[in-house]
């Protein structure tokens, strides 16, 4: 944790955040404070998005021309090979086994580790020319591992800049190796932010690579752009100063100079207007929209702390979406969840502003717009062709990682499951849309239809019911067990309460 944290009650809100729930931010103007809200029917202005050039290749094994690195082409498939000494080593391995026992010591969590490194593909081996280190990363994901599996697998990050600032590899300061424990498919983010990129939002570059720890095959994973200064600099080459935010409360570039002034003044937003003043609101809501187009079960679209903000210093603050590694997943986000505010967990807090939205009568509606746009570059034959595409690209290294917690058969049936989500996703948000238009089926036959119920399976819950103290939001308010702020619950809770 950086030591420039939030002052005040809202340093509270901190102790909530988690960076993964795995169990149970073309240039536009500024927004306009002063301008007329959207009509109602109508969709935002397409030229409000950075939209991809209509005639680049989006097949399985090309992404649209969205500036990425080299080493996150979709045609590769990249090795790290990594020699770390033998003292380095078992320090790494110490700090991942016993991450609760160092944090309940006040030790650090992420210590650097010097290592040599080599970037094969093909068979072509590449090293980078300034020192390079490593470091562990994850939250939940990383505790997980350590309690339940056998073999529990590392997550990464690898630095180029760390020793020397200027350091760079192929453009990049640092890149991740991710995968959680609960992707079966080893492709969710890879899939999902191809797709981001390709509709146009602003999402991190990825593709899959393998790891090999002092010569021997360590395990697959998702290759991921760092959401840094680097990536800053790649999407605002012209207004790169701004302030950029983890989860909107850990300030991760201009350390040394950010201001908390804004970033306060955004979380105090008392309404829409206060929020449209501060944010670059058409940006920010078809990030939103991208991300439900998905099903992203733990990212702000359905209320958990997982994105970035950018204070853009023309544009003001815009979200970037963060850790996707739920998505295109039933158990846990249906694929006919709703796409406005979905039943199930959500942490409220870093929810203020997608309520402010979800809350307006006019705005919602600016929001539809925007699912509207997203669905129109969500190709469902197009993405399965990529996830069968890049399932046979990963599939032996899939088969012989030795940190797989989970069998071949596991993995194959999850790329089955998802392939199924990619369309029976595109089905449902087709049917939400046109319910918006001319009424749609009311299944749970509490008199709201299925696009303006927030859970149409469950009679008792629907705009205007009764909110009980029962951790579910019966009034379809984005609040749990609370109505105008106000808990209906007893206080303190009883002992056997949830």
């Amino acid at each position: 944790m950086r030591s420039s944290i939030l002052p005040g009650p809202i340093l509270l809100l901190l102790l909530v955040g988690c960076e993964s729930r795995e169990t149970p931010a073309g240039d536009p103007d500024a927004a306009d404070p002063d301008a007329e809200p959207a009509p109602p029917d109508a969709a935002p202005p397409r030229d409000a998005y950075a939209e991809p050039d209509p005639d680049a290749a989006v097949d399985a094994g090309i992404d649209p021309g969205d500036g990425c690195s080299p080493v996150f082409r979709q045609d590769i498939f990249p090795e790290y090979h990594v020699e770390i000494s033998a003292t380095e080593e078992a320090a790494l391995l110490d700090e991942f086994l016993n991450r609760r026992a160092r944090v309940e010591a006040g030790l650090p969590e992420h210590p650097w580790h010097p290592v040599a490194l080599e970037y094969v593909v093909d068979g072509v081996a590449e090293q980078p020319t300034a020192p390079v280190l490593i470091r562990l990363k994850g939250q939940s994901s990383w505790q997980q591992t350590v309690d339940l599996d056998e073999n529990p697998k590392m997550q990464l990050v690898i630095a180029f800049n760390e020793v020397d600032h200027d350091g760079r590899f192929h453009g990049l300061r640092k890149v991740e190796l991710d995968m959680p424990r609960i992707d079966w498919t080893f492709l969710k983010q890879r899939v999902a932010l191809s797709f981001l990129r390709e509709a146009g939002a602003i999402a991190q570059c990825a593709n899959s690579a393998r790891l090999f720890i002092n010569g021997e095959y360590y395990g697959l994973y998702t290759h991921l752009e760092r959401l840094d200064k680097e990536f800053i600099q790649r999407h605002f080459p012209d207004a790169d100063e701004g302030d950029l935010w983890k989860k909107g409360r850990y300030i991760e570039t201009n350390e040394d100079s950010f201001s908390w002034d804004r970033i306060l003044a955004l979380w105090d937003a008392p309404d829409f207007q206060a929020f449209d003043e501060l944010a670059d609101v058409d940006a920010s809501i078809y990030e939103w929209a991208v991300e439900a187009m998905v099903g992203d079960a733990d990212g702000y679209y359905v209320g958990a702390p997982n994105f970035f903000i950018y204070d853009h210093p023309d544009r003001g603050f815009l979200w970037i979406p963060h850790d996707l590694d739920t998505s295109f997943d039933a158990s846990y986000l249906p694929a006919d969840a709703t796409p406005v505010i979905p039943p199930g967990w959500r942490d409220e807090d870093f929810w203020h502003h997608y309520l402010l939205v979800m809350r307006d009568a006019v705005e919602i509606d600016r929001y539809v717009g925007a699912l509207e746009t997203a669905r129109s570059y969500y190709d469902v034959a197009a993405l399965q062709e990529r996830l069968d595409t890049w399932a046979a690209q990963i599939a032996d290294a899939a088969a012989a990682d030795p940190h797989r917690p989970f069998s071949v058969e596991t993995h194959l049936a999850g790329l089955s499951q998802m392939r199924d989500y990619i369309a029976a996703r595109a089905g449902y948000i087709d049917d939400w849309l046109a319910c918006r238009i001319q009424g749609g089926d009311d299944d749970d036959d509490d008199g709201v239809d299925m696009c303006h119920d927030c859970n149409d399976d469950a009679s008792g819950v629907y705009p205007g019911a009764i909110e009980i103290c029962d951790l579910v939001d019966q009034d379809c308010d984005g609040r749990i067990d609370r109505t105008s702020g106000e808990s209906v619950c007893p206080e303190p809770l009883p002992p056997e309460q949830p």
